[in-house]
Formats: structure tokens, sequence, C-alpha cells
């Protein structure tokens, strides 16, 4: 087995993540690469793609902002799954990136936003259960008053009755909501990934097929 066959066979290993086919298309696109560019050595192969780990999550990252674009489409955010998948891919790509200058700043700025969008999400869903326990409190006096003071037990009920009315209407939107926040997020870690992937070497697989 010569550095190219064993150059894939290592690639191969760190792309479990992809389907049979995507697997396959990327290694005979990248063995392709490394016949034409006559690399016939690891040391070689390794200086142009960087190492079998390296490239894998670069190869992973494009493959997850693929899917999300296709997801993304008629304008509607992508699936939440999608959304952070681009993330984290992206993330990890960033930082096994054989590039250095100026990577720890993307990692910076990237998770920053992240965890800023992740802090609204989680206080919008801390709203909402609010709500939703206020209501079911509020309706649970309203009936336990009915009989001792109807009125307002009434009274009570009824704001109970529109609070769960309001948490409702507020569930598909918070649903919307927290797609459209990791949307964000993958959108902002797909900028820098290609920010990033301007400054290569031009072997982005997904780019040149």
């Amino acid at each position: 087995m010569n550095a190219r066959e064993r150059y894939i066979a290592d690639l191969a290993s760190h792309l479990s993540p992809l389907t049979d086919v995507e697997r396959q298309d990327a290694l005979e696109f990248y063995d392709e690469f490394i016949a034409d560019g006559d690399l016939t050595s690891r040391q070689a192969i390794e200086g142009k793609l960087g190492t079998p780990r390296q490239l894998s999550r670069q190869i992973l990252a494009d493959y997850s902002i693929r899917a999300n674009d296709q997801s993304a489409q008629d304008g509607r955010p992508a699936s939440t799954h999608s959304s952070w998948q681009v993330f984290w891919w992206v993330l990890i790509a960033i930082i096994t990136s054989p590039l250095t200058f100026g990577v720890g700043l993307a990692v910076v700025i990237l998770i920053a936003m992240a965890a800023c969008l992740f802090g609204l999400a989680v206080g919008a869903v801390a709203v909402v259960g609010s709500l939703a326990v206020a209501a079911g409190a509020t309706l649970y006096v309203g009936i336990s008053m009915l009989f001792t003071a109807p009125m307002t037990g009434l009274y009570y009920g009824g704001i109970g009755l529109a609070a769960i009315g309001g948490f409702m209407v507020c569930l598909p939107l918070l649903y919307w909501l927290v797609r459209l926040l990791a949307q964000a997020v993958a959108n902002f870690a797909k900028f820098i990934y290609r920010k990033i992937q301007t400054r290569g070497k031009g072997t982005n697989h997904e780019t040149n097929v």
C-alpha cells in the first residue's frame, strides 16, 4: 500500500458520519486529486491537504453546509438539528484547520455568537414555560374557588384559560424562533468558514464537483 492509498484509507476511517455514497464520492475525489497532483509521499500529501483527520473535518463541514442549504429552501429556516450540525462541524473544522492565523479569533467570535443566540432561545423558552406554569396555577385556583367564592373562581378561571390560550399561541412562535436563531448561528458559521476557506489552496471537494 503506497502513501496515497494509506492516506485515503485513513481518511475513510474519519468519515463515518457520511452516507456510503457521500463517503465514496469524497474519497474518489481526493484520491484523484492526489494522483493528479503527483503527490507521492505522505509529507507531500499532508502538506497540500492536511492530515486525514483535518481533511475529514473539512469534508464533514462541507456536507453539513450543503445539507443545511438544501434544507433551508424557499426562505424557510432549516431544521434545528441541521443548523446545529453546521455549527458543530464548522467549529471542529476551524479548530483543526492547518491554517492558524486568525483562526483563534474566528472560533471566539463563532462561540460568542452561538452563546448569545442560545441565551436568547433559553430565555424565550423560560418565558413561555413560566406562562404555562402561571396558567396552570391560576386555573387551579379558579377551579378550587368555584364552590366557595364563585365570582372570584370564575375570574381566576378566566385568567387561567386566557393564559393557556396565550401559551398555545406562543408554542408555534417559540418553535419558529428557535429555528430562526439556530439558522442564524448556522449562517454565521458558514460565513466564517467560507472566509477561512478562501485562504486555502483550492482543494474543497464541494466546490470542485
